[in-house]
């Protein structure tokens, strides 16, 4: 843990020869007017090792340990600009992946006519704004800052940079809104900071950040300033002084040995420009190092805004399994703002357990790891003490000998006091999907404009999961697009990845949702930090330098999502990854499963015989029989395990949007929008259809399309269900002739029963009323009995007794899902409770089930079998085996 920005002492036993008062402020500020400058001596004589007394503190010296963490003092976007070295702030000019490039595949370019269809794959780099603000000062009225700093070297040629004068700069930004304004400008007048810094074309003045580049304020807020080079120390004072209740005037000044410059705007609006918070700037490549910071308050008093230490912790449900000793374990991610040596997870039965925390004992220990893809992250398995079946459970997350489980934050439904909780997993499971997760931009609690105070928030709705304990899930099934790692900003170092996947992952509501129910991750393009990530164009992206991305970004992204989602501590940056899982429930009965449809499918290239074969024929288009979805490995382990899984009920995640029913058409070949889903792989998606249709209990959930949507195909009796969006809209428009009795694009009949579209609010496309559609999807699956499956979409905001909407839910049962039977089995009974499989004599597996208490099978029938087969049923116990040799009846006709 590092030391805090400044000691207690200093904050408290301030230099009383550098005691000034507010009117002794204001007495000196006036006569230093008078002799021509503006800025206050008070500030300026201030000793670097003593806080300045009365109105003014030593805000940090940054007098601790070396890490990349800023210190719980600071804020950034892009904290990547930063670092604690030898005990000041430095500028870290190089990070890795820091050439990434808003830019997409070239496809993109040619679909949308961007730069005449043609995509530049040579380019040069050069990093705009870093921001650092500080967290508890955001200031009103009169107010100075003083900020000391040292150059370490002036911009140098560097390889993939392009270096212009005026680009590089370092100084101070106030008057921001929110402390996750940085980057690039973009915004309103008036509604982003403004800065006064140094510039590398030997100018100074006070800057807008509404703009990409250093724009001056006014025309006479920019003047000549000194030559600086490696070793120079200088200090930058800004000071606003109000002139009435509206107005005042900003005054910046560079200090230079005995050099001097100071420009002025007179008459600024205080609202709009010289409230909020201030901190340090810098751009370019230009190398230095912040020594000190203070600030002469007036009458801002510091803001109490207490962190978490532990920003998120989560149970990957997936990791779920039991170990050689019989014990069951999983895996769980815990993530922390700053380094340190050992996390550890201590569980209990008892959410208060007595003796406290402190004496349960350590059930997962793991260190603590920053590297070139992690940051203070560790990844736990943790032994649990009990049968997940049997018990809820809850834990604590310690670091380096301390409990560092709670949240002090609070969000938009205040704050919470809880510890992680395991819920009992048991049937009927109650599972919640949630996709196209983005906290910023729209928000129904206003100023959510850019840099707007609130642009990032911590829901897209001020009310988002206000009933979610209501629902009692035990599930979250965080599904493609869980946090949109480059739509605030293409990250440049591996600390900006994880600040984007934080402010997703770990706000005080999600942090809660996370910690309190077991959770799956399958990420989605946008997580990669591109947009349209799949086929082996990504892995080309990944594997080389001339394709007009930064190879080290997608690498780096890549290991991040697969530590992130999966726990793995080793991964590939540049191999595609395996991800496909079944988490079989504790008991046998559900199983959910997760596929990857995105990285092994088939190039979307379909003119590949347009430039090198036949002219302009489209002999290899969407349709090719040869195109796959999943890739042969994957498809494989799917097919097995429908085949033989023993779960009366299974749920597949991650195949996005199978039935072409959104606009654009599939059937435009190269439309980039079309082939983003897994649809326009026809084949492909024909080859899981009939897979996913070959036997009763499955149905499909996915996210990444922006509407929530339940349907069914009739010739497979298949259900398809999609969830989102949250936070993040851009749903497709519908297909001509939609309806609750449809055909697709590919002519496959379609029963529509819930539609929750930006537009719609039901299959019969009545225009939607009520609160922004972001949404998730209510599941059960209950395997007991004659099992069923509820489907209901839910807007963030209703509680479970609401009507669902989408103008429509599904109550189904698990007979009238795949297709039908062709076949019946004999009235058997085997060992209780047992795994069964059936398979042909020669081995190939048809189908899995599980036997009742009494050994009796719900299973009557079997698909694309005929009658008169001979098959074969192995019933594996406890430790028995039961194997015969059976003949399938036709369906009219059971015997015993």
């Amino acid at each position: 843990m590092t030391k805090p920005d400044s000691s207690p002492e200093k904050q408290s036993k301030p230099s009383q020869s550098a005691e000034i008062t507010r009117r002794q402020f204001h007495r000196q500020a006036a006569t230093t007017a008078a002799a021509g400058s503006l800025i206050s001596p008070a500030i300026m004589a201030a000793d670097p090792a003593e806080s300045v007394g009365g109105d003014a503190v030593l805000v940090d010296d940054f007098q601790r340990d070396d890490t990349f963490y800023h210190g719980d003092g600071w804020e950034s976007l892009n904290p990547g600009y930063w670092k604690i070295e030898n005990k000041v702030l430095r500028r870290r000019v190089r990070t890795r992946g820091d050439r990434a490039r808003q830019t997409g595949f070239p496809y993109h370019y040619s679909t949308h006519q961007r730069n005449g269809g043609v995509m530049n794959t040579e380019y040069l780099s050069s990093p705009p704004y870093g921001m650092l603000w500080r967290r508890d000062w955001s200031l009103t009225g009169g107010y100075t800052i003083a900020l000391s700093l040292r150059v370490v070297e002036l911009p140098q040629p560097t390889e993939g940079f392009f270096i212009a004068p005026g680009d590089a700069l370092m100084g101070i930004c106030f008057g921001a809104k929110t402390r996750m304004e940085s980057w690039f400008g973009g915004s309103q007048a008036g509604q982003a900071c403004w800065l006064a810094a140094w510039r590398d074309n030997l100018t100074f003045g006070i800057y807008d950040h509404s703009k990409d580049k250093p724009t001056p304020a006014t025309k006479e807020s920019q003047q000549p300033a000194a030559a600086l080079k490696a070793g120079d120390e200088v200090e930058i004072f800004l000071q606003v002084t109000p002139t009435d209740a509206i107005k005042a005037d900003v005054t910046a000044q560079l200090k230079f040995g005995d050099q001097s410059v100071e420009v002025r705007c007179e008459g600024v609006d205080q609202e709009t420009i010289t409230s909020g918070y201030f901190g340090v700037v810098a751009r370019g490549l230009l190398d230095f190092e912040v020594t000190r910071v203070r600030l002469m308050a007036e009458d801002n008093e510091p803001i109490d805004d207490p962190l978490n230490e532990l920003r998120v912790a989560y149970p990957l449900g997936n990791t779920l399994h039991k170990n050689e000793a019989g014990k069951w374990t999983c895996r769980g991610m815990a993530v922390f703002r700053d380094h340190g040596e050992v996390a550890e997870v201590r569980v209990s039965s008892e959410e208060k357990p007595q003796g406290g925390w402190e004496n349960v004992p350590v059930a997962g220990t793991a260190t603590i790891i920053t590297n070139d893809f992690r940051r203070a992250t560790a990844a736990i398995d943790i032994v649990l003490p009990e049968s997940p079946a049997d018990a809820v459970m809850y834990y604590t997350v310690w670091k380096d000998g301390k409990n560092v489980t709670e949240d002090p934050r609070s969000g938009f439904l205040g704050a919470r006091q809880y510890v992680g909780r395991l819920p009992q997993l048991s049937a009927p499971y109650r599972l919640a999907g949630l996709s196209c997760h983005a906290i910023h931009g729209q928000f129904d609690g206003g100023r959510a404009g850019k840099f707007q105070e609130n642009w990032v928030h911590d829901q897209p709705a001020v009310n988002a999961y206000k009933f979610l304990d209501e629902f009692d899930f035990q599930v979250m099934v965080w599904e493609d697009d869980v946090w949109y790692l480059e739509l605030l900003l293409y990250t440049t170092s591996v600390d900006d990845a994880y600040l984007q996947i934080m402010t997703a992952l770990a706000g005080p509501t999600t942090r809660w949702q996370m910690m309190r129910h077991w959770n799956t991750l399958n990420p989605g393009d946008h997580d990669h930090g591109m947009d349209d990530v799949k086929g082996p164009e990504q892995l080309a992206i990944r594997n080389r330098d001339d394709l007009g991305q930064d190879p080290e970004y997608m690498r780096r992204n890549f290991q991040i999502v697969e530590h992130l989602t999966r726990g793995d501590e080793k991964p590939s940056g540049t191999t595609n990854p395996q991800r496909w899982t079944a988490w079989k429930m504790p008991d046998g009965d559900f199983t959910l499963v997760l596929v990857d449809a995105r990285l092994w499918r088939s190039s979307q290239d379909t003119h590949i015989w347009s430039t090198e074969g036949w002219g302009d024929r489209d002999v290899y288009d969407r349709a090719d029989p040869t195109r796959s979805l999943l890739g042969e490995e994957q498809f494989s382990w799917l097919e097995n395990l429908v085949q033989t899984d023993s779960s009366p009920l299974i749920a597949i995640s991650g195949i996005n949007g199978m039935h072409t029913i959104w606009e654009p058409s599939p059937k435009l070949q190269r439309d980039r929008v079309a082939a983003y889903y897994a649809g326009w792989v026809k084949a492909g998606c024909d080859r899981v259809i009939e897979l996913l249709g070959s036997r009763d209990g499955i149905i499909s959930v996915h996210g990444d399309v922006h509407n929530g949507c339940i349907m069914k195909n009739r010739q497979h009796s298949l259900y398809e269900c999609s969830f989102g969006p949250i936070g993040r809209t851009g749903g497709r428009k519908l297909k001509p002739m939609f309806g609750r009795r449809m055909k697709d694009y590919d002519d496959r009949e379609l029963d529509v029963i819930a539609l929750y579209h930006k537009e719609f609010e039901s299959p019969d496309m009545k225009p939607r009323t009520g609160p922004q559609y972001w949404n998730f999807m209510e599941m059960e699956f209950d395997p007991r009995q004659e099992g069923m499956i509820n489907l209901k979409i839910r807007n963030l905001v209703d509680p479970p007794d609401e009507t669902p909407r989408g103008g429509g839910w599904s109550e189904i049962k698990r007979a009238t899902t795949g297709r039908s039977a062709t076949c019946a089995l004999p009235e058997i009974k085997t060992l209780p409770l047992a795994d069964v499989r059936f398979s042909t004599l020669d081995g190939q597996p048809i189908r899995g089930t599980r036997s009742a208490d009494d050994g009796s099978l719900a299973l009557a029938g079997l698909v694309d079998i005929k009658p008169g087969s001979q098959i074969v049923m192995v019933a594996i116990g406890e430790n028995t085996v039961d194997a015969r040799l059976l003949t399938t009846l036709p369906v009219e006709e059971k015997q015993s």
